[in-house]
């Protein structure tokens, strides 16, 4: 319990001091598909999530984050899988009313997997499309992109931790409005049970966007993440529970700069 303590305090000492710019809208780790055992077939698994998160912060527009969505393998064939994923994202602040989502954002994902056959990993190819939406506002014309890259995922177990490791390297080939031209990030989530009913939630995240400097004159883009929580095992799926920092690149998609923001959510997730 004295190393749980330390480690509790260290991680939230970290998340509330430290100065981590956030990625959000433009961070792909959301549409990363997640290792899935080989059974070969046809619709062969899916996975769900619900989230909601709390946003600290004096700017109106940013209250809660809500999001839902979820990926399916459409086919399996023992070392080949094909997978489509699906986001949805709310932006809901308090300029207009009480409750005022003023952001809709869609992330659609189809990729390719291949299953190495080293400790559990997949390679897989990934087409990326986001598109931005304002809610109850004026907006003419399209914020988009559309992105080609490959993606690798693994699962560890070390030391009691059970490691979901994710990396992703994207190539803008269509955009509308926004200046990104590429993606390089990488993230980890860790789990360490600490009883039958809860274990220690962990996890991290960085992204680099390049962009195009003759654009909107402005350099590469930096976003990061920080998470401490917990999480609770039930009959169909998990609870969690989680404190993150984070700086979000372009977290309103008229005025393209980074945004901090300290978040205090929870999180369905199907088994």
């Amino acid at each position: 319990m004295r190393n749980l303590a330390v480690i509790f305090f260290g991680v939230t000492l970290f998340v509330a001091g430290f100065p981590w710019s956030v990625l959000g809208q433009t961070s792909s780790s959301a549409s990363t598909a997640a290792q899935t055992p080989a059974t070969p077939g046809f619709l062969t698994s899916y996975r769900y999530h619900l989230n909601a998160s709390r946003l600290m912060s004096e700017n109106e527009s940013f209250g809660w984050d809500t999001d839902f969505g979820g990926d399916l393998d459409v086919f399996d064939l023992k070392y080949f899988r094909g997978n489509v994923l699906l986001n949805f994202e709310s932006i809901v602040g308090e300029q207009i009313r009480a409750i005022d989502p003023n952001q809709g954002n869609y992330t659609a994902d189809l990729s390719a997997w291949w299953r190495t056959g080293a400790l559990e990993s997949e390679l897989g190819m990934a087409f990326h499309h986001v598109s931005r939406h304002l809610s109850d506002r004026d907006k003419e014309f399209a914020i988009s992109w559309n992105m080609l890259g490959f993606q690798y995922v693994m699962p560890l177990h070390l030391k009691g931790w059970d490691l979901d490791i994710a990396y992703r390297m994207l190539k803008t080939v269509q955009r509308s409005f926004v200046d990104y031209t590429a993606e390089v990030g990488g993230g980890i989530q860790a789990y360490r049970p600490m009883h039958r009913r809860v274990s220690l939630l962990v996890g991290a995240e960085l992204t680099l966007v390049s962009v195009d400097p003759d654009n909107r004159g402005r350099s590469d883009q930096m976003g990061s993440r920080l998470e401490i929580g917990a999480r609770f095992p039930g009959g169909a799926g998990f609870g969690e529970v989680f404190l993150s920092r984070e700086q979000r690149i372009d977290a309103d998609p008229m005025d393209l700069k980074p945004t901090n923001f300290t978040m205090l959510g929870f999180r369905f997730l199907s088994n």
